[in-house]
């Protein structure tokens, strides 16, 4: 408490209150006290207590406070459920199952904190390497992977929607059908020389990085169609027409500059694992499992795999870089080509210009002269054939004048 405060209270303490005077010094310090105490606690009380908070503490989802409450408790909400398929290396048929984050966590000695990355819908693509597991989120797939068995991992609460969308879970999709294929070669008696959790790895690798692929493959089509539609129509194409296939092509180089990103983001991902030697070297599950751990530079087996698919994703982000490259060049010849249109356009409108500005003078004069003047060489029978030329004569005059002086401005940019 304030010393001035304490000060007033003890002295309102020690001063007795007659009856004619009921509201004496001691009555006034501690009022006084009392008073600025609970402005003093109900400024705490605003202090700590959030104004978006609902009286009932529920948080709305559509406000700031409410959805950044939701997502920082997101890990540790134990009880989130995740449905997942499991493929196991020594059965041929995979199951499908519910758990929870707390269930998962416990039993692969993980923590809530390392399965956040699962409950993100985009983001940059992680790889962590724990003691008896890897969890790999690149994109739509989210893939917990042991010596023994592998669980990708997909939403509970997804909606139909999401789940029919292919495009944006063909990652997952993908991976899934090439574990299938796995089982089904295990099943008929076919096995794999790489380790069980190296395996799983390559096949989530490739299947990420075949997306990327069949992206730009599809997307270079599509490019290839709309450039060469652009470059007949340029010449002797409408302008609506010209600017429907730049509409296009904005579209196709919007796709592109997403497929990039993505390949750049796989490769940067490779390279944070390539830069970490202990974590190559924990990725030997099943060694580690038989009681044979490798030394922190006994990884080569990661290392030529990891390096592979860095390059086949730096490869696609160069390959896709070149083209909106070229889509670029082309969108640059199509707007020169439509800057020198308008330009054409613009000097036969100055000259149009310049002809009715000849002729508005013309008659300017035979308006004032006809009208207004009298000289009696109406009577002449000459006068209309002369006051014709003369007309005629400064129209051409006042033209050629004109033409001459937009050739010389045309003139005058083009050196600049």
């Amino acid at each position: 408490m304030h010393p001035l405060l304490m000060f007033w209270g003890r002295l309102g303490a020690r001063l007795p209150v007659s009856p004619s005077r009921p509201m004496g010094i001691g009555v006034v310090g501690v009022n006084l006290v009392q008073g600025i105490c609970s402005r003093r606690v109900a400024g705490a009380q605003r202090i700590h207590i959030p104004a978006a908070v609902p009286v009932d503490g529920k948080a709305d989802s559509q406000s700031l406070f409410g959805l950044s409450l939701q997502l920082s408790q997101r890990p540790m909400d134990g009880n989130a459920t995740m449905q997942y398929t499991e493929y196991p290396r020594d059965n041929a048929t995979f199951q499908h199952g519910v758990a929870t984050k707390l269930a998962v966590a416990e039993k692969y000695g993980l923590s809530t904190r390392d399965l956040r990355v699962f409950d993100q819908q985009s983001g940059s693509p992680h790889i962590l390497v724990r003691d008896r597991s890897v969890l790999l989120h690149l994109f739509d797939l989210r893939v917990l992977v042991q010596h023994d068995h592998a669980r990708l991992f997909e939403e509970a609460n997804a909606s139909d929607q999401d789940t029919k969308n292919g495009d944006r879970r063909c990652v997952s999709r993908v991976f899934s059908r090439n574990m299938e294929d796995n089982l089904r070669d295990q099943h008929q008696g076919k096995s794999n020389s790489q380790p069980y959790e190296l395996y799983v790895l390559e096949t989530a690798l490739s299947s990420v990085t075949s997306v990327l692929e069949a992206e730009y493959l599809l997307l270079e089509k599509q490019v290839s169609t709309v450039l060469h539609l652009a470059n007949a129509s340029t010449l002797d194409g409408e302008e609506s027409l010209i600017h429907s296939h730049l509409r296009t092509i904005l579209e196709l180089k919007r796709k592109l500059i997403s497929v990039e990103q993505r390949a750049l983001q796989v490769r940067t991902v490779m390279q944070e694992v390539l830069d970490e030697d202990e974590d190559m070297a924990n990725m030997y599950l099943t060694d580690k499992q038989a009681g044979k751990p490798h030394g922190v530079e006994e990884h080569q087996s990661v290392e030529y795999l990891f390096e592979a698919y860095f390059k086949a994703s730096g490869a696609i982000g160069q390959e896709t870089a070149s083209l909106m490259s070229h889509i670029r060049r082309t969108e640059e010849t199509i707007q020169y080509t439509l800057s020198v249109r308008r330009n054409q356009i613009m000097v036969l409108e100055a000259r149009i210009e310049i002809l009715m500005l000849a002729l508005a003078g013309a008659t300017l004069v035979a308006g004032w002269y006809g009208m207004n003047l009298v000289n009696h060489s109406e009577e002449s029978p000459h006068a209309f054939a002369v006051v014709v030329l003369i007309s005629c004569v400064a129209v051409l005059a006042s033209s050629l004048y004109g033409m001459q002086r937009l050739w010389r401005i045309r003139r005058a940019r083009l050196r600049v």
